[in-house]
């Protein structure tokens, strides 16, 4: 399930309005919000210990300026915010979030800055038949190779490295809730490089090297559909991995 929520941002300034270049960490807020107002169980489990994320977060700002520690917002002082996961209960939950923060905003983002939320729209899904597709990033892909270590999946990278790197990544977040036989189809993942840069996202304190553009996965079609459902990579949960299939 996907949904997609716009976010109009208010303030009695008339100047434009500026978000922080790390505003994962408000979005967030918000969403717990939402979430531990309808389904507390759901909020503890994925909250009140570390719990691997089988979501994914992705936020568009149109039109917007990228400085080195804001967001001056386009025009239309607006955001968009992409929410998925393959879990059908978990995400009748997150919508439910959605419109419990869309029925009762608008809500205070930071010391002068007012939120409002759309309601939900839920994005229709592709199902993939194929095994291989080709996607882009609508949030940076995050590999982490150790506590310290993050990879970037550019053509001038080791990419046997990183294909392995990002293997374990997935089965992490995989082993534990999916069967042993969806698990199997991890091995064979492959990523392969079209179009990609590396970046560094600010993700609350620390600074992470990130991939972002277009690429290539190839895989049982079982494991595809998954994969672009609950994200690719890890910290998904923290606006990395959403992916989009192009043609």
């Amino acid at each position: 399930m996907r949904f997609s929520i716009e976010l109009k941002f208010h303030s009695p300034q008339d100047a434009a309005i500026e978000l922080p270049i790390r505003y994962q960490k408000a979005f967030l807020y918000l969403f717990k919000t939402g979430l531990s107002h309808v389904d507390s169980e759901l909020f503890a489990h994925l909250y009140k210990k570390n719990t691997p994320k089988l979501f994914c977060f992705a936020a568009n700002f149109p039109n917007a300026k990228f400085f080195k520690n804001a967001i001056v917002l386009g025009e239309r002082q607006n955001a968009y915010w992409q929410l998925s996961t393959d879990d059908v209960q978990m995400g009748l939950s997150f919508y439910n979030a959605l419109i419990y923060l869309h029925k009762n905003g608008p809500w205070p983002f930071n010391k002068y800055v007012e939120v409002t939320f759309s309601a939900p729209v839920q994005v229709k899904e592709p199902v993939i038949v194929t095994d291989e597709i080709k996607v882009k990033t609508l949030s940076p892909l995050v590999v982490r190779q150790d506590k310290r270590l993050f990879l970037s999946g550019t053509k001038e990278a080791d990419l046997e490295n990183f294909n392995l790197v990002l293997k374990e990544n997935m089965q992490s977040r995989f082993q534990d809730y999916y069967p042993k036989a969806v698990c199997a189809l991890i091995e064979e993942l492959t990523y392969t490089p079209i179009n990609t840069r590396k970046t560094v996202i600010k993700s609350f304190d620390i600074n992470v090297e990130a991939t972002v553009g277009t690429f290539t996965l190839t895989a049982d079609s079982t494991l595809l559909n998954i994969i672009l459902k609950n994200g690719l990579g890890i910290r998904t949960g923290n606006f990395s991995g959403c992916l989009k299939i192009v043609d």
